[in-house]
């Protein structure tokens, strides 16, 4: 009903903004990692959006600042169990190309990260989503998906030090396409630290 939005951001709370679009205000519903990433209010902004409406007849607008990441929203709905929320919650710990070679690799590691997956929806949407999750074009860089220890070791030193768990991944994902998926743990806690700093 709705596929985009394109006006100026107006309002950021902590789940949902508004956009004023020639006057009109929405509401938008959005992921933890698209409010990291969002401009200073009063700036232009574009959301691509999915609208929802319940048995209730509540009406929720949920917005991406990416059409990727909207794409992996939609990909994720179409498996039994997963609903919005669900959605929302793979969006904000994962980014598109992580979740997509989650999937593709069946690293159900990754998959259950995410708040609420457990290992039963994890197998699912795996199972619903592999053929299909292949053939979608992502516009952004593919990131690395780190599934070893390492990788979460240094995201528990950096929670450990008192970063958040989603910001912690974040730094790491950025250390580690800088450094390379050979580096050692403890340069990438140094790498990474200087991203939350940042």
């Amino acid at each position: 009903m709705i596929a985009h939005l394109i006006g100026t951001l107006s309002h950021i709370d902590t789940k949902e903004v508004v956009v004023d679009v020639n006057g009109v205000g929405y509401l938008v519903e959005v992921a933890e990692r698209t409010i990291n990433e969002l401009p200073p209010i009063g700036e232009p902004i574009t959301f691509y959006t999915y609208y929802t409406q319940n048995r209730d007849n509540d009406i929720k607008l949920y917005g991406f600042t990416s059409r990727d990441a909207l794409k992996m929203f939609e990909m994720a709905m179409t498996v039994k169990g997963v609903g919005p929320s669900l959605a929302q919650n793979i969006v904000t710990r994962l980014s598109p190309s992580q979740f997509q070679q989650a999937v593709l690799k069946e690293n159900m590691a990754t998959l259950m990260r995410v708040p609420r997956l457990g290992k039963e929806l994890a197998q699912l949407i795996i199972l619903k989503l592999k053929r299909n999750i292949a053939k979608v074009k992502l516009e952004e860089k593919t990131e690395l998906v780190g599934d070893g220890s390492t990788y979460q070791a240094v995201i528990n030193v950096l929670v450990n030090l008192g970063a958040s768990e989603l910001d912690a991944e974040q730094a790491v994902e950025q250390a580690q396409q800088t450094l390379g998926d050979a580096a050692e743990r403890d340069e990438l806690v140094k790498e990474a630290l200087r991203y939350i700093r940042n």
